[in-house]
């Protein structure tokens, strides 16, 4: 066996026959930037199943979603960016959930209709969900049905539960009709999800939608979606017309009905307290909305906290009647649709052992 010998000057093929690249070039910095993605993707996915692990130690059993499985499944071999570990549990663990959290470090946020994250000193961000976002049936009835769906999951050295194909892709549909104001990440999951599922997977998911009043979420997200989301909604027989309360969340900016929702959901007690908040702010509560990024982006810096959260308010109507507006209209089917193209499911993954 002849052994393959050193390049005499930068630019010659190493070993394989392959150009090897010049140190600090172009494909050397990219090589640098694809093993450092690659290496906090590994510390990433080795913290979230540390904490999993101290979830399972304490008898809860959780449900990992998005994140890695949708990299795992949808982006193979490519680097999908994620912020934060989003696990779903059952409304009845919730307490025992907070409190695991807390004892490995993490402190609590405020919390959403449907979620509250908790943040470590280290970077890491969990996501705590009792239920998804949008869907209207009780926390245990969103849980009875989707545990029915978990399957196990490689992550971090250890197993943990996940939701197979059908759910998984519920979710995706889920995630781009729940933040509209960030969704351009949750479009191209869910055209990535289009090609790689089949459509037997697709009415399966329609199927996980029904059993918790979600087919109008389907609907919405199909309908506002690629061409390749006509084609999929056309092939499950699903109506063109798009409900005008999804056209209207899908179309708000302002998030005037993200917190028509937290009132909605949120305990009397706590409603009180939240309208309190809103309406007759203390001096420190001023100061903690005027640092939001959100009202930092619209409002001028050179205001007092008062008069920017009044600004702030201005431009949360103003947007909202443009919202309004824009939701009279039915979303434009794309030009020239072709039929349904199925391509085979992905083969679930497994771990051994």
């Amino acid at each position: 066996m002849s052994v393959p010998t050193a390049p005499s000057a930068a630019g010659e093929t190493a070993a394989g026959g392959h150009p090897s690249p010049e140190p600090g070039g172009p494909r050397a910095g990219d090589l640098a930037r694809r093993v450092a993605r690659a290496a906090a993707e590994l510390v990433h996915d080795a913290a979230d199943a540390v904490l999993i692990e101290r979830l399972h130690q304490a008898g809860i059993r959780p449900i990992l979603l998005k994140g890695p499985v949708t990299a795992q499944r949808l982006y193979p071999g490519e680097h999908r960016p994620r912020a934060d570990c989003d696990l779903l549990v059952a409304s009845g663990r919730l307490a025992a959930a907070r409190a695991v959290a807390v004892a490995a470090g993490h402190s609590p946020r405020e919390p959403s209709p449907h979620a509250q994250a908790y943040c470590h000193p280290n970077g890491q961000v969990l996501d705590l969900h009792w239920t998804l976002p949008v869907v209207s049936p009780p926390a245990d009835r969103v849980w009875a049905t989707l545990s029915r769906h978990r399957v196990p999951f490689a992550l971090g050295g250890t197993v943990v539960d996940a939701l197979d194909l059908p759910a998984h892709a519920f979710h995706l549909l889920l995630h781009t009709v729940a933040a509209p104001a960030r969704t351009s990440g949750a479009r191209r999951d869910l055209d990535r999800a289009v090609s790689a599922f089949d459509l037997a997977t697709w009415r399966a998911a329609l199927e996980v939608a029904d059993e918790l009043d979600s087919r109008a979420v389907v609907i919405a997200a199909l309908r506002t979606g690629s061409p390749a989301c006509w084609r999929l909604a056309d092939a499950l027989g699903l109506p063109v017309r798009v409900p005008f309360t999804s056209r209207l969340w899908l179309a708000d900016q302002s998030l005037l009905l993200n917190a028509q929702l937290i009132l909605r959901t949120a305990s009397p007690q706590r409603r009180r307290t939240i309208l309190r908040r809103w309406l007759v702010p203390t001096r420190a509560e001023l100061a903690g909305w005027s640092a939001r990024p959100e009202v930092q982006a619209a409002t001028p810096a050179a205001l007092p906290p008062a008069a920017r959260l009044l600004w702030y308010r201005v431009h949360q109507l103003a947007l909202f009647s443009v919202s309004l507006r824009r939701a009279t209209r039915q979303p434009p089917a794309p030009a020239a649709p072709a039929g349904p193209r199925q391509v085979p499911a992905r083969p679930e993954r497994v771990p051994s052992g």
